[in-house]
């Protein structure tokens, strides 16, 4: 019913470059209320699963904690999903049987588009190791990139100075700022030649 999504996914299992502090799972088939899965999770995980945001009227999605057995807490976040997400796009997870993940393809479609929607520079640190693990995968990105608002994607990158990026990313000991600059600077130069490109 879900798979694994976001970057502890990919993180884990492929790129390795950074620490998630929290696991994604989104549903594979078109699915707003999340509600049947929190009541799955509940029965499953008892008083370990502590919910944090509770799902909306519409029950699109939930927050919680999961307690492990030596004590530790790890975040859990289930989000609806409004379209089917084909095969294609899933892989076979190699740490947990019987469950599927995430494909680096649409990882990287995901982030640039998140690069768009949101202010973190987390997104622009993943971007760069996904182009640094498998650079043939740059086509795709400028192909996404250009499927993008070119106006809002500028004024997000643009926003983000050295410093503002080093602050924002103190939170993660394991990721060196930049690589978030760099991928700024490559984001904003493949816009600039889309606006080349249709003069």
């Amino acid at each position: 019913m879900c798979y694994w999504a976001g970057t502890a996914a990919v993180a884990i299992e492929e790129l390795h470059h950074r620490q998630s502090f929290d696991l994604d799972f989104h549903t594979r088939k078109a699915l707003e209320n999340t509600t049947p899965i929190l009541t799955e999770i509940r029965v499953a995980f008892g008083d370990a699963f502590e919910v944090i945001r509770v799902p909306d009227e519409f029950g699109s999605g939930f927050q919680g904690t999961l307690r492990l057995p030596g004590g530790r807490q790890i975040a859990v976040e289930v989000l609806s999903n409004y379209e089917d997400v084909s095969e294609d796009e899933l892989v076979d997870c190699s740490s947990t049987p019987n469950l599927k993940r995430v494909t680096l393809s649409r990882y990287l479609a995901d982030k640039i588009q998140c690069v768009a929607e949101r202010a973190e520079a987390r997104d622009l640190v993943d971007i760069r190791a996904v182009l640094r693990h498998q650079p043939a995968m740059e086509q795709q990105a400028r192909r996404v990139l250009a499927e993008q608002d070119a106006l809002l994607l500028t004024e997000r990158l643009l926003a983000w100075s050295d410093e503002e990026i080093r602050q924002d990313l103190e939170a993660y000991e394991d990721v060196d700022p930049r690589d978030a600059q760099k991928a700024r600077d490559l984001l904003l130069e493949w816009v600039k030649d889309l606006a080349h490109a249709d003069e």
